[in-house]
């Protein structure tokens, strides 16, 4: 469907003052993470502006940005929580509120989340809850069963759907939701299941709506995907993905649908976000970003004739086929220099069984060219896939070994998990390795950024192993990297001694993260106390 088309079909009638909120919730992490990567809320803040320009009254919740600075323990002391709490965002939603969106993204999350909801309905239990995103979408009959607090549920691409949902709850005489939408009917049976129907002109989409939230939380301690630039704004200049690796959900999220915005509209936004926002830096957030070759030699040769100097990077992840000498120099010079390649294993076979369609040996070639030339590159590996066998798994460990030698700056070695909504995620299920889903099975998510989550899906290797695999492989990798190059060494304990940090990759980037957060804290137990 078209932008234009859902305008006008779906539009606010005039005068309309029933108010739209649409929630990000607080941040949830393991007791014992040891990062937490925040970024600005784009799925609402793009749900926002398609609603605000069809005549809704549209606000945005921001839990995590709002109290950035802030980690509390959960009550029961299994995790770590990021931003307000409960009792904080439900004063924060207008009792006129008629509709209150609310961002699911992450599975790992549901737990407390759950949670926040059934708090939310019991405070204003009149009020309609619509529910989107990644874990709403793989998980909508779960979603709905385990917590029928939530009225709706939107799978997949949100903003059209969303849309013609609130003019249905708004307006329509009919009992029967949009397509997209998933309910329980008055029996509490499971009617839906659809996607959404994916945008056809992504050009006409409007640019999120920034002004909804406040947008300097996440400029003053320098949260970002990648590495801070202090005003750090993100930018999505696909949307989908055209690949169907069997360990992500995005197949199931977005289809294989790929879609490329004009090269001009992305650079119109980006000087938008500079002039509107005093943006240093743009973090693409895209699925895959690089895919065809004249797309970006077009973008980069786009960004020079504008005269724009800025930062851009890519710190999601990208593939290799596109990236020669004569790409990774003209992102370069554009100003490109910090890059993630995601080849999540360095064996072929093990490529090969997850349907990755990458050649190892042409993505080492990619970053041995994208160091040559100056580029900060991270490596993103993950071990342990259900079929995996310790020679897959030891080739990936001396992978790191190699990176390490060749200059590369960053590596994450990443422990397999099954995400609800991919192919390998309902392989487990049939085999009775995934339980019906509780909620052990989603703190075991929360392996990602712990090292004491122990949890093995690997048919062959247990979990002990493969943390002890995974703890090798970053450790040699970050052994070597130092002591083959001194000065990064240097520059880091300077930076945590002096306090006058300047990431220069992403290793140092979460250094500087903590001591951000450890001074934050400080202060503000000081302030507690002087109170």
């Amino acid at each position: 469907m078209k932008i234009r088309d859902a305008l006008d079909a779906f539009k606010a009638k005039p005068h309309e003052h029933r108010k739209i909120q649409l929630l990000r919730p607080f941040g949830v992490y393991s007791k014992n993470t040891y990062s937490a990567v925040v970024t600005p809320p784009m799925g609402p803040a793009y749900l926002a502006a398609l609603l605000e320009l069809a005549g809704y009254p549209v606000g945005i919740i921001d839990a995590q940005g709002d109290a950035i600075d802030r980690m509390s323990k959960s009550p029961d002391g299994r995790y770590k929580m990021q931003g307000l709490s409960g009792e904080e965002i439900i004063s924060k939603i207008d009792p006129e509120t008629e509709v209150l969106g609310v961002s699911l993204m992450f599975s790992q999350e549901w737990p407390l989340h759950r949670r926040l909801i059934e708090d939310i309905k019991s405070a204003f239990p009149q009020m309609t809850i619509v529910a989107g995103g990644e874990h709403s979408t793989a998980m909508s009959e779960h979603l709905m069963k385990s917590c029928p607090h939530i009225d709706y549920v939107v799978s997949g691409e949100g903003e059209l759907t969303l849309l013609e949902l609130v003019h249905h709850i708004y307006y329509a005489q009919s009992d029967v939701a949009p397509s997209g939408v998933s309910y329980l009917d008055e029996v509490g049976q499971f009617i839906g299941g659809t996607l959404s129907r994916r945008i056809e002109d992504i050009d006409n989409l409007p640019y999120p709506a920034w002004h909804l939230i406040d947008i300097e939380n996440y400029f003053i301690p320098n949260w970002s995907m990648g590495i801070g630039h202090s005003r750090n704004m993100p930018i999505l200049a696909t949307r989908g993905c055209p690949y169907q690796c069997t360990f992500c959900s995005n197949p199931f999220m977005w289809t294989t649908r790929y879609q490329m915005r004009d090269v001009s509209a992305v650079v119109d936004e980006i000087e938008f976000l500079i002039d509107r926002y005093q943006a240093q830096s743009i973090d693409f957030f895209d699925l895959t970003a690089i895919v065809k070759k004249d797309w970006i030699l077009r973008f980069c040769q786009e960004l020079n004739s504008r005269g724009l100097d800025i930062n851009w990077q890519l710190p999601s992840g990208t593939r290799s086929e596109a990236l020669d000498e004569e790409t990774l120099t003209a992102i370069y010079d554009s100003g490109c220099k910090f890059l993630v390649y995601a080849p999540e294993s360095a064996s072929q076979d093990t490529l090969d069984a997850v349907k990755k369609r990458l050649k190892i040996g042409n993505l080492s070639e990619s970053v041995r060219q994208a160091v040559k030339i100056g580029h900060t590159v991270k490596i993103n590996l993950i071990i342990g896939f259900p079929f995996e066998g310790r020679r897959s798994i030891w080739s990936t460990v001396a992978f790191c070994v190699k990176m390490a030698v060749r200059g590369v700056d960053d590596c994450n070695v990443a422990i397999f998990t099954p995400y609800p909504g991919s192919e390998l995620y309902a392989e487990l299920c049939k085999e009775g390795r995934i339980p019906e889903p509780n909620d052990d099975y989603f703190d075991d998510l929360l392996i990602q950024f712990d090292f004491t989550i122990l949890e093995s899906y690997c048919r062959a290797v247990p979990g002990w192993e493969l943390g002890a695999y995974r703890i090798m492989g970053m450790s040699l990798f970050y052994s070597l990297s130092y002591l083959l190059h001194p000065k990064r060494l240097i520059r880091t304990i300077y930076g945590v001694v002096s306090g006058k940090f300047q990431p220069a990759n992403l290793f140092e980037q979460r250094v500087f993260d903590f001591v951000v957060r450890r001074r934050l804290s400080k202060q503000q137990n000081d302030s507690n106390l002087d109170g």
